[in-house]
């Protein structure tokens, strides 16, 4: 962890600009005292990622989510620990599959389930138009209505 941060902060020397110095010449320990808590932050979780995959692939694995991660131990020049935490999927294991059998359903479709159906489809599918002649049962009509009490109106 402490190679990868060094390196880190010499990247971030040549492409921070800091008043005071030329760009791409601001000095490490300058580098370290302002971003070196970021950058180590930043690069443990990179090295918990990396180590996290590399084990769920070694111990054949299938996790079901994200996981979540915990740093147990982050000192200068000691290894770096971390405990994560996450949810894998389960072994299942199908058996007796061809003892199982199955019973298609048999369904009767008369001509009166397809008539209630024609009718439901077409109800749903109406359209409304214009006619000219007095309105009749069931038939849409707008009215255009102004109401007013002792000869004020209101809506």
């Amino acid at each position: 962890v402490d190679s990868a941060v060094k390196s880190r902060l010499q990247q971030l020397a040549k492409t921070q600009r800091i008043n005071g110095f030329r760009p791409g010449k601001v000095p490490v320990n300058v580098i370290k005292k302002r971003f070196g808590q970021a950058v180590r932050q930043e690069v443990a979780g990179d090295v918990m990622q990396q180590n996290f995959y590399q084990a769920v692939i070694q111990e054949k694995i299938q996790p079901a989510g994200m996981p979540k991660f915990e740093l147990t131990k982050d000192e200068d020049g000691q290894d770096l620990e971390f405990t994560a935490s996450f949810e894998v999927y389960p072994e299942v294991e199908v058996k007796g599959v061809s003892d199982i059998e199955i019973e298609k359903p048999v369904v009767e479709i008369t001509d009166e389930d397809l008539d209630n159906m024609m009718e439901t489809l077409q109800k749903q599918h109406a359209t409304w138009k214009e006619v000219k002649r007095k309105a009749k049962k069931d038939d849409k009509v707008i009215i255009d209505f102004v109401g007013s009490i002792d000869g004020e109106e209101f809506e």
